[in-house]
């Protein structure tokens, strides 16, 4: 992974905010421009997906990790980040259990995971944020967005994928039945490695900048990883809009919710 420096919730110059459902404090906005970091990555793209295998989302576990496998494998069956394949490490995410959180994170950490694909759980992600004030590790966190973790009046319930990515969904995992958080999984799967194709370095503080600059709303509307990448190759900025929808990303927070964009409410 490169030199140490936690990706998650640093940005330059900037204030760390803590999460409105974790704290009844300010909600989750995007933050509008991507801050320049020094380069990290080691060339190998590792993605882990901390997938909820128990509490409340666990119905959910096998459509989100069938999301983030689907997306490596359409990416590698078209060259991989970097002309390497791109790697997926699943673990638990320890819905309601932060013990069973801190373990996966760290596994995942010892595992050289470039980034970090986090379900809809307050929980979840309070724990990350907890982890990340002890912790000093090259790590993008990414997490999908809930009722107490997104702005007010932003959409959050679980999106249907539409029948096409339902098809490639069960291809991945044929297991798959409740296929909710999959759209969600696999748009964030593949904005993560065009985040790095991008910034064109792994490392997790070029990802977390990344993401801001893929999901640009002034720029080229690209709707696959392929589409998106020849937009890039002819210098266009791009904004990849899969299946789930606009990405609104928080660099601060590591969260990310889908569709309008809710505007920050002036003090």
């Amino acid at each position: 992974m490169g030199k140490s420096k936690f990706a998650f919730a640093i940005v330059a110059g900037a204030v760390a905010l803590s999460l409105a459902g974790c704290s009844g404090g300010s909600a989750v906005v995007p933050t509008a421009t991507p801050t320049p970091v020094t380069p990290s990555g080691d060339g190998i793209l590792r993605i882990g997906d901390m997938t909820p295998v128990s509490g409340d989302l666990a119905a959910y576990a096998a459509a989100q990790a069938a999301g983030v496998d689907l997306a490596a494998q359409e990416v590698n069956e078209q060259g991989g980040y970097n002309k390497v394949p791109v790697e997926v490490i699943h673990r638990n995410a320890g819905d309601g259990d932060p013990a069973a959180t801190e373990a996966s994170f760290n596994d995942l950490v010892s595992r050289g995971v470039d980034v970090i694909i986090a379900p809809a759980s307050a929980t979840v992600v309070a724990t990350l944020q907890e982890l990340v004030a002890k912790n000093d590790s090259n790590v993008a966190i990414v997490s999908i967005a809930n009722a107490k973790t997104a702005p007010k009046g932003a959409e959050v319930k679980a999106i249907s994928p539409d029948e096409t990515l339902s098809k490639r969904l069960k291809a991945s995992d044929p297991s798959v039945t409740e296929l909710g958080y999959g759209a969600e999984a696999y748009d964030l799967a593949t904005a993560t490695i065009l985040a790095a194709t991008v910034t064109k370095d792994d490392g997790g503080a070029s990802i977390t900048q990344g993401m801001l600059a893929v999901s640009n709303q002034a720029g080229f509307p690209c709707t696959s990883y392929g589409m998106c990448v020849s937009a890039v190759g002819d210098k266009q900025p791009i904004n990849y809009t899969g299946p789930a929808g606009q990405i609104n990303y928080d660099t601060k927070t590591g969260v990310a919710y889908f569709g309008k964009t809710i505007e920050a409410a002036k003090k």
